[in-house]
């Protein structure tokens, strides 16, 4: 008997650590048994879904052929339909916040992308295809190249917030599917 804890459309879970520690749990009993790569993500896309009331969460994932990073799939409203608007070049110079974060590697949240001091790295491929105001990105590195992404917004400024437990959670849910991306590289 397993209880559904509802997360998503800008509901937080009851106790947001409880449902990442499930997911952290539920994945690593699942990485040391014969797994399905597409599997694995779903269930750490669900998690950080369902754990921090992310309005969408997604996967982006590079193509080689074009160097470019593009959105899979996810969790949430349209998020099929923003996985297609999800595209950007990993050639260009890290001026932008997803260039940057995928250049060095580092987690970036950005609570306002109207942040006066924020705005000009907001990229216009961006603010065209998607409306929502505060987001997350979560680069998936293997030997220093970023060969994945994790994408995670909310509608309103400000509306994200992810305590320094919640965030060392979500960092550990995508070293996860690092280690799922290795393992079946």
């Amino acid at each position: 008997q397993s209880t559904q804890i509802d997360g998503g459309a800008g509901n937080t879970a009851a106790d947001p650590q409880a449902v990442l520690s499930a997911g952290i749990q539920d994945i690593s009993n699942t990485l040391v048994e014969d797994f399905r790569l597409n599997d694995v993500l779903r269930i750490i896309l669900e998690t950080m879904y369902r754990a921090m009331g992310f309005k969408r969460v997604l996967l982006c994932v590079r193509d080689a052929r074009s160097n470019s990073m593009c959105g899979r799939f996810g969790f949430g409203p349209e998020a099929g339909e923003l996985a297609k608007q999800l595209r950007f070049s990993l050639a260009a110079q890290p001026d932008n916040v997803f260039n940057v974060a995928t250049a060095r590697g580092v987690d970036v949240l950005i609570s306002d992308v109207d942040d006066p001091r924020i705005a000009a790295r907001i990229p216009p491929w961006y603010r065209k295809s998607v409306a929502a105001r505060t987001f997350v990105l979560f680069p998936l590195m293997i030997k220093s190249r970023a060969v994945a992404m994790i994408y995670a917004d909310k509608d309103l400024p400000g509306e994200l917030r992810v305590s320094e437990q919640e965030l060392a959670m979500l960092r550990t849910l995508r070293n996860q599917a690092v280690l799922a991306i290795k393992h079946t590289g």
